[in-house]
């Protein structure tokens, strides 16, 4: 019994020395990772490789650098291997919530009001449109001309909402667009409503031009205008509660946007891009 503890003892050390010998064949100091990983595979069986040669294309599929703890250059987070590849060809919708913009903010009478967009990516399939439909309604936004999480489906959406004093904040325009459908050239999308929810006449003028525009002209009843000019995305910020009105982008959005409010006393005519 002590002879054969013995003999199989030796074995023991002998089949770990065999194993330890075939890893340290398969590790090249300072080769680039995803090739230490396929190389590496070629020497196991086939079920290791194709793991492995699944996980390096992985990563190539998502980044261009890596960082792979284990093996040369990777984990410490001090060296990083470079991997020559094409960029990626999509990048994932947002799903879970809305790119969010503030388009204009200011008082009046004492009360703060506001007007923001929140814009959803379009999803890509129907798991992704169903995950968007449920965040949606998370956000008390849902488009009218939706009848099924499906109809998300290669689909962006976008919801304008406005505040005003102690009232909540509503949804007072919404749409879903397809995929490359966006304002161009003088193209104009626009509408106006009260600045107090309930009330007339209606002062407040939104609407969604090209990128390229540089000038909205927004006409009163009584005559008068107001010129709107494109304003530098390093401008969306505020003072005293105030955020000047003017042309601006908005996250996720392929179109500008713009808010304009009458005068007290007036109300909206018509709105123009001019430049």
């Amino acid at each position: 019994m002590s002879a054969d503890r013995e003999t199989n003892h030796e074995m023991t050390n002998t089949d770990i020395a065999l194993l330890l010998a075939e890893a340290a064949d398969g590790v090249e100091i300072g080769i680039a990772p995803t090739q230490a990983v396929i190389r590496g595979g070629r020497r196991r069986r086939a079920r290791r490789w194709a793991v492995a040669a699944g996980a390096a294309l992985a990563i190539v599929g998502t980044t261009g650098t890596v960082a792979l703890a284990g093996l040369p250059g990777g984990g410490d987070g001090h060296r990083r291997a470079q991997v020559a590849t094409h960029p990626p060809t999509s990048v994932a919708p947002r799903l879970g919530e809305p790119h969010q913009t503030m388009l204009a903010r200011g008082t009046e009478d004492g009360k703060e009001w506001e007007v923001s967009v929140d814009v959803w990516d379009a999803p890509r399939n129907a798991t992704e449109a169903q995950t968007q439909l449920t965040a949606m309604t998370d956000y008390r936004e849902f488009p009218g001309d939706i009848g099924k999480a499906s109809d998300l489906i290669g689909k962006s959406a976008y919801f304008v909402t406005r505040s005003y004093g102690d009232a909540l904040k509503s949804v007072v325009i919404f749409n879903t667009l397809a995929k490359g459908d966006r304002q161009a050239g003088t193209d104009l999308d626009v509408g106006a409503i009260g600045l107090k929810p309930g009330s007339m006449p209606s002062r407040l003028v939104i609407g969604r031009i090209a990128k390229t525009a540089q000038q909205v002209t927004c006409t009163w009843k009584d005559g008068t205008s107001s010129v709107l000019h494109r304003v530098a995305d390093s401008a969306n910020t505020y003072a005293n509660y105030v955020l000047p009105q003017g042309i601006r982008s908005a996250e996720g959005s392929s179109d500008g946007w713009f808010v304009c409010l009458a005068p007290k006393g007036t109300s909206y005519d018509t709105a123009k891009v001019t430049k």
